[in-house]
């Protein structure tokens, strides 16, 4: 297996979903500890703008959201599955769901009370994210939250009454995804007892909890730039001649999140399948980069 590469940071939750994935497949990777907030001054010219976390790095190439990270990695190491049963769609879909709904009402219930401790940089970089809305804001909508998030968790509970894991006996896509908004609520003791009140949850909780992280090793991030300035990407060209839109190899495009965090990222089409657009940018101090994203959730508009 090639050497695998994640910069992430230790309090990042969607680097925890895949963190657990690692610890699940028993992975050995690298970790690259990078800045909460911009500037992200060893990052950005691998990622060519996207400034989100994580991103996982092999070699030249880098995969930019957890929903292509995901993919990357069951095709490196397709056992022990994601998807015990063959309950794809059902583990895509909660996926899914605890990315752009549980995790969403988790964030103002936490903030309400971390809010007034949070750095002013903190919530001006967050707001810059979300394009006009101020993230020291989200308090406002903690009462709300409040009640769907304790009625998302009772969902999750009721199903953990009669299995181990939320698709059965075995981990899955779904525990990852559902765990990293429980984790995040670790960060504020009463935003976290709302989770504690439900046994069945807190007893899943643990026993992912407890599966650690694989076997983790530090790299400095100039090292990682520099094994992305001395690889060439490994990507073949790849694309699918039944695009829907007619997008064709070599189309210069840019590729956008479609809900938060805006930052394009502009290259030549090298591949556009079902699931995934990679495109290959021309770094001054790195080199070739090809840069991977899920279809699901971003834009590609031809530039």
């Amino acid at each position: 297996m090639p050497e695998i590469i994640l910069h992430q940071y230790a309090t990042s939750p969607f680097s925890e979903k895949i963190r657990k994935i690692f610890a699940h497949k028993k992975i050995s990777w690298r970790s690259v500890e990078q800045p909460v907030i911009m500037p992200k001054p060893k990052l950005v010219p691998l990622t060519g703008g996207y400034r989100r976390i994580p991103v996982l790095q092999i070699g030249a190439d880098a995969w930019s959201d957890t929903g292509i990270i995901i993919r990357k990695i069951d095709e490196l190491k397709p056992e022990p599955t994601l998807y015990p049963g063959g309950l794809t769609a059902a583990a895509d879909t909660m996926n899914q769901w605890a990315d752009r709904r549980l995790f969403w009402s988790a964030t103002p219930v936490i903030f309400e009370k971390l809010g007034a401790a949070v750095p002013k940089e903190f919530i001006e970089d967050r707001s810059k994210m979300m394009q006009g809305a101020n993230f020291g804001d989200i308090a406002r909508n903690a009462p709300d939250s409040r009640n769907q998030l304790r009625a998302f968790l009772e969902i999750l509970d009721r199903q953990l009454a009669s299995t181990p894991f939320l698709l059965g006996g075995s981990f899955s896509l779904a525990d990852a995804a559902c765990f990293h908004p429980v984790w995040f609520l670790r960060a504020e003791p009463t935003a976290f007892g709302l989770a504690q009140k439900f046994a069945n949850l807190m007893r899943w909780f643990e026993r992912v909890d407890a599966m650690g992280y694989g076997d983790v090793h530090p790299m400095d991030p100039d090292e990682a730039l520099k094994v992305a300035k001395d690889s060439t990407p490994a990507t073949a060209e790849n694309v699918d001649s039944r695009d829907p839109n007619g997008l064709e190899a070599g189309t210069r495009v840019s590729v956008t999140p479609d809900d938060y965090g805006f930052d394009p990222v502009t290259g030549r089409v090298v591949v556009s399948t079902i699931h995934e657009i990679a495109i290959e940018r021309d770094v001054p101090e790195l080199g070739r980069i090809v840069n991977h994203f899920p279809k699901i959730g971003f834009r590609i508009t031809s530039v």
